[in-house]
């Protein structure tokens, strides 16, 4: 029998049955984040500290 993984957001954890989920891979991961918080991930990288690792590390894109 094959487990159904759980693929929720990691910033809000909605389910891929209320919101788009989009799958990335970091540091020998795959995550999940929403629609609604991907410009998170790109702009403010520091809000998911303790959620994924050396997040604090990341320099956030600037748009000019």
């Amino acid at each position: 029998m094959t487990e159904i993984q759980n693929l929720t957001c990691i910033q809000c954890g909605q389910d891929e049955n209320k919101v788009p989920l989009l799958a990335f891979f970091y540091k020998g991961g795959e995550h999940r984040i929403c629609t609604e918080h991907l410009p998170v991930l790109i702009h403010n990288p520091q809000d998911l500290t303790g959620k994924l690792p050396d997040m604090d590390k990341l320099n956030p894109v600037e748009i000019d």
